[in-house]
């Protein structure tokens, strides 16, 4: 019985002894459980860290390719730019040299047709009246520069060939009588002409003006110019022919 005793109160002894340590076992679990969790979740935010940090190590790297990329479209670009002012500068200069040429052309136009008007006053009136229709397109504003350049040059090529030629037309114009008449004219060029009528008794000479031909009155050439006429008109045979040659004049233009 007292040994039995002695027992109990062992057992007593160390239950109250143990009563503190499980207490401290407890706290320590919860410790432990909580450095778990806390391992664990610095674990996650370290794994999640190093795969945020990968993805932003990648979008460095895309950033750093696409501002590579960038600088080199940028570059492409500024050379680009530069290409296309000098080119813009090339066009801004061929058109002011364009701009200039056709001033010139205009003003060589121009000159042309004054010194077209002042010749058709010397051709004979069939003449003038074949280039008359041709002179009138040189004043149409919506005819091609060119194409009126074109004109003038044909114009002055035909007054040119007429000018060496000896050519025979038959025109009216009225002499010192103020009687008109019609007249078989010989035109060397535009130095001199001669006229005689018909019947071969009335006859002269012309000198080219600045108004146009002024004839005048020499009976005695008739002969001579009439057989000039044969001879163009191949009615006689091949001769030089006696006939006054009126003084050169310039024409002022």
């Amino acid at each position: 019985m007292k040994t039995l005793k002695i027992v109990l109160q062992a057992k007593f002894g160390l239950l109250i002894m143990c009563l503190p340590l499980t207490a401290q076992v407890k706290e320590t679990h919860k410790i432990i459980e909580e450095w778990v969790q806390t391992e664990l979740l610095i674990s996650e935010e370290s794994a999640q860290w190093k795969s945020e940090k990968a993805a932003l190590s990648d979008l460095e790297d895309a950033l750093a390719r696409e501002i590579e990329e960038l600088d080199k479209s940028l570059e492409a670009f500024q050379n680009e730019e530069s290409t296309i002012q000098e080119e813009r500068l090339k066009l801004t200069n061929r058109r002011e040299e364009a701009v200039e040429s056709t001033r010139k052309l205009l003003d060589k136009l121009e000159g042309l047709r004054t010194e077209i008007d002042s010749l058709l006053l010397v051709i004979p009136a069939p003449l003038s009246a074949k280039l008359a229709p041709f002179r009138e397109k040189l004043n149409e504003p919506t005819l091609p520069l060119r194409k009126r350049l074109e004109i003038a040059v044909s114009i002055l090529q035909s007054i040119h060939l007429f000018n060496r030629s000896v050519t025979l037309e038959r025109i009216e114009f009225t002499l010192d009588d103020n009687k008109s008449r019609e007249f078989l004219v010989l035109y060397f060029g535009l130095g001199a002409a001669y006229f005689v009528n018909e019947s071969g008794t009335i006859s002269g000479y012309g000198e080219p003006g600045t108004e146009g031909w002024k004839w005048s009155r020499v009976d005695s050439l008739a002969s001579e110019i009439s057989t000039g006429v044969d001879l163009m008109k191949n009615r006689a045979l091949p001769r030089f022919l006696n006939l006054p040659l009126p003084a050169p004049k310039r024409i002022e233009r």
